[in-house]
């Protein structure tokens, strides 16, 4: 069973919730299929880009913009709320990385805090980062 993306598997022990199974909030028909090719390509690009760092010793190919980029993507594509502890784990990035990201993407209109709390923030696209991102994906070479 193919589980959410931002799914941590221990996320359980941590007290973070229970895993979810995945599911597709698309509607039946072409636009359905078309997102949940989409969301396929784009959680293969993030995936394939956190393994860059066992073939690359430099960050040649390492975009952390893009990788954050690329998770909020695949929320947005799944329905689901990003959290900036779940793009740092889901990125392998510190909070102060995490923040730093998310703070230029904001300033850089492609990304929006949707939740502020004392703890944690929910992050998203905005219309412009969602459009970018789903011009990207669509754009890059099957992987």
């Amino acid at each position: 069973m193919n589980q959410r993306f931002f799914d941590v598997s221990n996320s359980v022990q941590r007290g973070l919730g229970s895993a979810h199974p995945f599911e597709s909030s698309a509607q039946p028909g072409s636009g359905a299929r078309a997102n949940g090719a989409l969301e396929a390509k784009a959680t293969r690009m993030h995936t394939l880009g956190r393994l860059r760092g066992k073939h690359f010793f430099t960050p040649v190919m390492a975009d952390t913009a893009m990788d954050v980029m690329l998770s909020l993507f695949v929320g947005e594509l799944q329905s689901s709320t990003v959290s900036d502890t779940a793009l740092a784990v889901g990125n392998l990035l510190n909070r102060e990385e995490t923040d730093a990201i998310i703070d230029r993407l904001v300033q850089a209109g492609l990304a929006v805090v949707t939740a502020q709390e004392p703890d944690r923030r929910t992050v998203g696209l905005t219309p412009l980062g969602s459009a970018r991102m789903r011009s990207f994906v669509s754009d890059y070479p099957d992987v």
